[in-house]
């Protein structure tokens, strides 16, 4: 059975209104840190040199990145973090899905294992190591009108310091804004 003219011109006019709407909205989803873990260097200071870390010590960084399920591939990424000395105290180094390492297959950062540590060279014995054994992520959809945005409900980050003491950090943004928090590793 044919549609009338009538018909066809309320299914074109209800579409272009909806998409209108929808289209003119802008959506600031502030998600670009949802899943992120930020790893900060504290700063060694006179009273208590060897807690933190001089900026001769900490301006190249190796980050390890290994699968948690040892039969995938690709096996481990090494990425060498770069940093002037006047900012590796003020810009944490950041961990997110596609960052510092691009998104393999789409697995997020709590499918690896990761471990910073401090050398010379790459192939160097580490002067620190510090290890992100496990991620712990808990995220939904949220949709407001014509915005679905990413939101982080749970951020569990499980880490080994460079004593062996194994330590658990809860960086869940309890403000609901999926905003940088960061763990501040101490050298001794």
């Amino acid at each position: 059975m044919r549609r009338s003219f009538l018909t066809w011109l309320l299914v074109l006019t209800t579409t272009v209104l909806v998409a209108a709407c929808c289209g003119s909205v802008a959506c600031e989803c502030n998600d670009t840190y949802a899943d992120a873990v930020g790893l900060q260097f504290s700063l060694a200071n006179s009273q208590d040199s060897l807690r933190g870390f001089f900026p001769s010590y900490i301006d190249t960084v190796y980050l390890v990145r290994n699968p948690r399920d040892t039969t995938q591939r690709p096996r481990a990424d090494t990425v060498a973090l770069t940093r002037s000395r006047a900012v590796v105290f003020t810009q944490p180094i950041i961990i997110n899905n596609a960052t510092p390492f691009g998104l393999v297959t789409g697995r997020k950062l709590n499918a690896y294992r990761y471990t910073l540590y401090l050398a010379k060279r790459r192939r160097a014995t580490p002067t620190y190591t510090y290890k992100l054994d496990s991620i712990q992520l808990s995220t939904r959809y949220q949709g407001d009108g014509c915005c679905t945005c990413y939101q982080n409900s749970s951020k569990k980050v499980f880490v080994t310091n460079q004593k062996g003491v194994s330590q658990q950090f809860d960086l869940t943004d309890t403000g609901g804004n999926n905003e940088l928090k960061t763990i501040t590793m101490e050298r001794f």
